[in-house]
């Protein structure tokens, strides 16, 4: 129950006061993202953690507390959500705080950075140098498993129970921004198994779907092209949440050069700082078992004539009805009705998303040191929730299209 009131309360409160200075955001998302960041930021730093958590605590209340800034204008009111949508987010939250953890990456990954944070107080100390424990994946990024530790740190407890209620609230957070702008799509955000589910899900420790959260947003400001600032910061909280991240956020920012213009740069300072944060701590601290894209793409000559097995492999995961239902097929009909009524703006800013990551994604199946299908058998689902925010946008500008 603590970790609960927590996840509903700390997160919220940054989010809020970060909606404050930004104009709306997601209180939950972008509190779970600030957090990490800040944290991220002071753990390279060496500043201590708990400190760090008073001082965001104490700006945040200090920010709400101030007289609202008169040449702001008011925030949008966002659509009513469906009474539906809260029952859908109710059932998954109670479902996730009552499920035992069964996930393997979520055990073996992600949760056990999180207990090292918060026992150690810091997110370079002995377990991530190899000296207490092996530490599979040493080097994946932190922004998750930071707001799990900080979950344990307020709970005083390091049992991932606490925990639970964080890992859903990603994928309802997501579901009620959908709404917002897209009224019934956040409805199909809580239906999608692949989402809701024990493995990879929401109901798991994994941050595929917070990977997809921050994405989605992301986009969802490209559509608007309102805020660069608010822009830059989903970028920031992308790239730190999955090795998948980095490469996502650089082809939005790219996207983002076209919608924003010289603006751009002001998107481009929270991004740097995220950036920068995540290669100096990943500097001070060893890897282990990762598959560097990078340091394998020059494998890629050798490899290529790999690429046509990775997509008969990979693609029939989009048609999988148990993952996704018939999504992804009217997302391949939102591509159409777009292209054919010349909606090229939202049509654009989807594809910019969709295409680039699914090479992205088939590039690596080629050049990784495993077979290919086993490869796409164990994470084909969970790659394929990355890209969630790009079929929102697309099947929400045909709904709104057709109007």
């Amino acid at each position: 129950m603590t970790g609960l009131l927590v996840t509903l309360i700390w997160f919220p409160l940054l989010g809020a006061a970060l909606s404050r200075l930004t104009g709306r955001m997601s209180w939950f998302l972008a509190g779970a993202g600030v957090n990490g960041l800040a944290l991220s930021i002071a753990g390279v730093f060496h500043l201590p953690l708990k400190w760090t958590l008073l001082l965001l605590g104490f700006a945040a209340i200090v920010i709400l507390s101030a007289a609202k800034d008169p040449r702001r204008q008011p925030a949008t009111d966002p659509s009513p959500s469906p009474r539906t949508l809260w029952a859908l987010s109710a059932i998954l939250l109670i479902g996730a705080i009552l499920t035992p953890l069964t996930d393997y990456d979520g055990r073996a990954f992600w949760l056990l950075k999180a207990k090292a944070i918060a026992h150690e107080q810091r997110i370079d100390g002995p377990f991530f140098q190899l000296q207490s424990t092996y530490s599979p994946r040493n080097a994946y990024p932190l922004l998750v498993p930071i707001d799990a530790a900080t979950v344990m740190m307020f709970s005083g407890d390091l049992d991932d129970r606490h925990t639970r209620a964080l890992f859903a609230m990603f994928a309802i957070a997501l579901a009620f921004e959908a709404s917002r702008r897209f009224r019934w799509l956040g409805l199909l955000v809580l239906l999608l198994p692949q989402i809701v589910g024990a493995s990879g899900g929401a109901r798991s420790a994994g941050c595929d779907v917070p990977l997809a959260a921050f994405a989605a947003c992301a986009l969802f400001e490209l559509v608007e092209a309102k805020s660069p600032l608010r822009f830059g910061l989903w970028l920031s909280f992308l790239a730190l949440t999955k090795n998948e991240g980095l490469p996502f956020a650089l082809i939005l920012l790219v996207a983002g050069v076209f919608v924003f213009r010289k603006k751009i740069l002001v998107s481009a300072a929270p991004f740097a700082i995220a950036f920068a944060t995540l290669f100096a701590w990943r500097a001070g601290i060893p890897a282990t078992d990762e598959n560097e894209f990078i340091a394998q793409l020059p494998r890629l000559p050798e490899r290529l004539p790999l690429l046509g097995d990775a997509v008969r492999e990979f693609f029939p995961w989009f048609v999988r009805f148990e993952d996704w239902g018939v999504l992804w097929i009217v997302v391949a009909a939102a591509i159409v009705w777009l292209a054919v009524r010349r909606k090229w703006r939202p049509l654009a800013i989807g594809l910019v998303a969709l295409l680039p990551m699914l090479l992205f994604y088939l590039v690596a199946y080629v050049i990784s040191d495993w077979s290919v299908a086993d490869l796409v058998r164990v994470t084909a689902a969970r790659l394929i929730s990355h890209l969630l925010g790009p079929a929102l946008v697309l099947i929400g500008a045909m709904t709104q299209s057709s109007q």
